[in-house]
């Protein structure tokens, strides 16, 4: 199966909790807006949408953000596991309700 890299785009957030700016939002409020948004974005694609989000970006500072941000959960395996419990089965149900999943 492939890998979603979708979500990565909303962990962009995340990347601020590590860069020390978490005198600005909580971390939990962070998460929170960040796994809305990946859900969000999965439950509003229609299934060709959801099919092309199968491949990574590369956008330059996007992609940048993204790397930040997948170093950020790896450090953190509390963080990581908040993020995927939040994400998972949305992102998932929709993937299956797509086909995408067998």
């Amino acid at each position: 199966m492939k890998i979603s890299y979708l979500w990565l785009a909303a962990l962009t957030p995340l990347v601020a909790i590590g860069s020390g700016c978490d005198q600005f939002a909580s971390k939990e409020a962070v998460l929170d807006a960040a796994a809305k948004l990946v859900v969000e974005k999965y439950e509003n694609a229609s299934c060709e949408e959801v099919a092309a989000m199968q491949s990574p970006s590369d956008e330059g500072s996007q992609a940048e953000m993204q790397k930040k941000a997948i170093a950020l959960l790896q450090k953190n395996p509390e963080l990581r596991e908040e993020f995927i419990n939040r994400v998972a089965g949305p992102i998932a149900n929709r993937m299956f309700e797509c086909d995408l999943i067998p």
